[in-house]
């Protein structure tokens, strides 16, 4: 669990500004060289400039390590920053956690607080989860090669091991036995999350329905949790256990050899079963939907996009959430036409700028009105 400890900073006394200036949503991000970025910063913010200019008008960019952060127009802040924070870019969570404590000051809402923004390794995700009493997988973190093996074996056999603080599904391996644990430490990054195989192909095989997509394949579904909302994004099939764009059966045929084949014939039914499913996923209202919710929150976070197995019964098993998502344009999604990419992520990105709008009216009917106005500014943070 990450440290709740301030960071020292300086501030600096600023003329306050008149009452009567517009209050803005501070998006606070990666300054220049100092963390990751995501094709999300780009998709979104060309979907605002479309369908909301007015929410681009009311917004602003605090990029960390650039300077002082002016509380004076603040209204709202929301984090977007690479996670695990506190473990990948301590200098951003440094600074994140001093305007944190700042804007508590002066009762400005946040989104995506930096301590939920640091606990979102794989074995803390799992450990904080299984505390609260989560759907999700049993998950234990191994720190060397040399506790990998002990690891894996009191996880259990088979087991996921992966590295714990990377959200994309890179270099994810299956454990059999405690002699593949052995294999995978050798060329494993560190520190590595070892993670309880659940076999939900296998619960959907013990129905004796052969016929259905579950059956005949792993699959991975996604949804967006914001606040209380919840609105679904994917369902991807692999023929992999390890489910994601690049091992997904969408991945597989849409390529230009496949595409031609289809025009014969040749595997275009299972295809078109899949869109559908992944259709009829995005069109409907997410079933346990609390429990997603409940999931995001216990990380003490407001908004991530969350990675789910669905059980024959309909309950979720939850494997990651991932506040730092990825989502590009539509365009440069598989089938992108077939799966109507470019209205899902225009429909996905109004959502969430609906749920920052009305995070944004809460936390100006919410403010305490008695406070004085902001008169500071965040100078760098010492050290």
């Amino acid at each position: 669990m990450p440290s709740t400890h301030t960071p020292t900073s300086n501030v600096l006394s600023l003329p306050a500004r008149s009452p009567a200036s517009r209050f803005k949503i501070v998006f606070v991000v990666h300054g220049e060289g100092r963390g990751r970025t995501v094709a999300t910063d780009q998709a979104f913010t060309h979907r605002l400039q479309q369908s909301n200019p007015e929410l681009v008008g009311q917004s602003r960019i605090h990029r960390t390590g650039s300077g002082p952060f002016d509380f004076r127009d603040v209204g709202l802040i929301v984090f977007w920053l690479g996670d695990p924070l506190r473990q990948k870019y301590p200098k951003c969570y440094a600074e994140a956690v001093q305007i944190e404590a700042t804007a508590s000051l002066y009762g400005i809402r946040v989104l995506n607080s930096p301590f939920g923004l640091s606990n979102t390794s794989k074995a803390d995700q799992a450990g904080i989860w299984g505390e609260t009493g989560m759907p999700s997988a049993y998950a234990a973190r191994a720190n060397s090669a040399d506790e990998l093996p002990a690891v894996a074996s009191e996880v259990g056999f088979p087991c996921i091991i992966r590295s714990d603080d990377v959200h994309c599904q890179r270099d994810i391996v299956i454990a059999r036995n405690e002699a593949d644990a052995r294999r995978v430490a050798a060329k494993c990054l560190f520190p590595a999350a070892v993670i309880t195989f659940v076999d939900v192909q296998g619960a959907w095989r013990a129905t004796g329905d052969e016929t259905s997509l579950f059956s005949q394949y792993h699959h991975k579904a996604r949804a967006f949790v914001f606040g209380g909302e919840v609105k679904a994004s994917h369902l991807f099939f692999s023929t992999d256990p390890i489910v994601g764009l690049s091992t997904s059966v969408f991945a597989r045929e849409d390529t230009p050899r496949r595409n031609f084949t289809r025009r014969f014939g040749l595997g275009a039914r299972l295809v078109s079963r899949m869109i559908d499913a992944d259709l009829a996923h995005f069109e409907a209202p997410v079933a346990h939907a609390d429990e997603l919710v409940k999931a995001v929150a216990a990380l003490g976070l407001d908004f991530a996009a969350v990675d789910y197995s669905i059980l024959p019964d309909g309950r979720p098993v939850i494997w990651e959430a991932n506040p730092y998502f990825y989502l590009p344009s539509g365009q440069q999604s598989v089938f992108s036409a077939e799966r109507q990419a470019v209205r899902r992520v225009e429909e996905t990105f109004d959502w969430m700028a609906t749920q920052i709008k009305a995070e944004y009216a809460r936390a100006l009917s919410a403010g305490d009105k008695s406070l004085m106005e902001p008169e500071t500014a965040l100078l760098s943070v010492a050290g």
